[in-house]
């Protein structure tokens, strides 16, 4: 099984870097899990077919089984380069990729929400007629006050709490993504 863990900014220095990153290291036994970033990504053009960037993206995305986004919050949304990323894969681009593909949504913030709102966001947009994917249903991990909650050096989440959800809802997603295989 191969996934695609997200970071969902394109912040030089982002926490949720260090969450798909610890994702990756950690659930790596479990499935092949590649971190894929949208710094590369120009805005999304509806007249433009994309570029090389462009089309890595899709074919990371079209590749794998499952896709994990991982988010900040910036003012109560997902970062505008998220949305831009994600309008590349839509139907209304052309590419339709995400069209029944398994995803789940995780995020941090340096608040105590853990990205809540923006989290939200993010699967309502993954659930829009132009994507349609198949979102992971009733599971979320909201990793609030990020700074304290990962070691800066190893990027590894510490607190055993947020550790113990991600592992109930990562292996939900795993049996998630291997019965949308059957």
């Amino acid at each position: 099984m191969k996934l695609l863990a997200v970071v969902g900014t394109n912040a030089d220095f982002s926490f949720n870097r260090f969450l798909a990153k610890y994702i990756a290291k950690r659930y790596g036994d479990k499935a092949e899990i590649e971190v894929a970033e949208i710094n590369t990504l120009p805005l999304f053009n509806r007249e433009s077919s994309g570029d090389e960037n462009v089309e890595n993206w899709r074919e990371k995305v079209k590749s794998a089984d499952g896709i994990i986004l991982t988010t900040p919050e910036y003012d109560h949304a997902i970062p505008a380069a998220l949305k831009s990323a994600l309008e590349w894969l839509g139907s209304h681009s052309g590419a339709d990729l995400m069209n029944m593909k398994p995803a789940m949504v995780v995020g941090t913030s340096y608040g105590m929400m853990g990205a809540a709102r923006a989290q939200e966001e993010a699967r309502e947009i993954l659930l829009a007629p132009d994507m349609s994917a198949n979102v992971l249903p009733g599971n979320e991990v909201l990793i609030g006050r990020a700074a304290d909650n990962f070691d800066k050096e190893t990027g590894d989440l510490i607190n055993q709490s947020y550790i113990d959800q991600l592992d109930i809802v990562m292996e939900n997603f795993i049996k998630f993504v291997a019965q949308s295989q059957k």
